[in-house]
């Protein structure tokens, strides 16, 4: 079972190494996907807020890139051991807030902790690669690679897969020296809490780390402020293309990754059963809550009717609904 401490959070927001409540409460009833019932409540953040987020990110940006890439990588370690330390009650969280069965709540987990094990040996090796030469054809000129962080980030995460996808963006972003403010989503904020758990447990420099549970609104104010360098975003397509307009207003970079409708394609000589488990795993997968789910499926007609068939009798064995108590 999930530790209470761990959806039980009376001060939801993590500014400037502190925890503290919006100072006009947004409450915001998370659920149980699985079940529908309430799980938890939290409060959500507010202009005041993420204004604070921002100028903590800024003020930190200039000690944090100063740092050599090993010290970052030596916070970056202490992340995953601190993920590593949590794992059981991490995929209990998993289960319990996004309706994750328990294969995939853990693949997350562990997915998260090699994400900054990977950010934290590149981060290491920065130092030595830092000014090294690039080979030119013409004598007279030299040339060096040079690593500069951007700034202050801004990051907003979805509910599909709450600390993996923040785990991808953070973990680098840190290791190249820039500091980070990340919304997470409503419905799913409660793993991404523990980065600043972990954050304080690890003594990371205050500032560099911020995390703000909240609404799309809180999302809007955050992509729109001008003092970040950055913003990545993960969701759909609709918000997506707000974050873009936002972002070149002022001509900033921005990542987006959004929804697609990605096709598998089975040719007549597919063997069967293997074709139909890619099928399956393509858009089942996470409930098929994923921007990459083969969301069409295209097959040759002479292979449609056996395909079809083994499909609906397979899609007819599935189990919907919560797992919880299953073995």
């Amino acid at each position: 079972m999930a530790e209470p401490s761990l959806l039980k959070r009376p001060q939801s927001l993590y500014i400037d190494g502190k925890w503290r409540a919006p100072a006009v409460p947004e409450p915001i009833t998370v659920l149980n996907p699985s079940t529908g019932e309430p799980l938890s409540s939290i409060d959500g953040a507010g202009t005041e807020e993420v204004n604070d987020a921002v100028a903590a990110a800024q003020a930190a940006f200039a000690g944090w890139r100063s740092m050599s890439g090993r010290e970052r990588g030596a916070w970056l370690d202490g992340f995953a051991k601190g993920l590593t330390q949590r794992l059981p009650a991490l995929v209990e969280l998993q289960m319990l807030n996004n309706g994750k069965p328990r294969g995939e709540a853990e693949t997350d987990v562990r997915d998260a902790i090699a994400t900054f094990e990977y950010y934290a040996d590149l981060a290491a090796r920065l130092d030595e690669e830092q000014n090294s030469k690039v080979p030119l054809p013409d004598p007279g000129y030299i040339g060096k690679t040079r690593f500069e962080p951007l700034g202050p980030i801004g990051m907003i995460v979805p509910w599909n897969f709450p600390l993996v996808t923040s785990a991808w963006k953070v973990a680098p972003a840190l290791a190249a020296g820039c500091t980070v403010v990340l919304k997470t989503s409503e419905y799913t904020p409660f793993a991404e809490l523990v980065y600043a758990d972990i954050a304080a447990e690890i003594g990371l420099p205050t500032g560099v780390l911020n995390i703000l549970t909240g609404s799309g609104a809180a999302g809007a104010r955050l992509a729109g402020d001008r003092r970040l360098r950055k913003v990545s975003f993960t969701g759909s397509n609709a918000v997506g293309s707000k974050v873009m307009s936002s972002a070149a207003e002022r001509c900033m970079p921005v990542s987006l990754e959004l929804g697609g409708k990605s096709p598998i394609v089975v040719f007549a000589d597919a063997p069967v059963e293997q074709a139909v488990e890619c099928i399956i795993g393509g858009i089942f997968y996470n409930c098929g809550q994923m921007c990459s789910a083969t969301s069409r499926l295209i097959i040759e007609e002479g292979a449609a009717a056996a395909v079809l068939d083994h499909l609906v009798e397979r899609c007819q064995r599935l189990k919907v609904g919560s797992l919880r108590g299953r073995s």
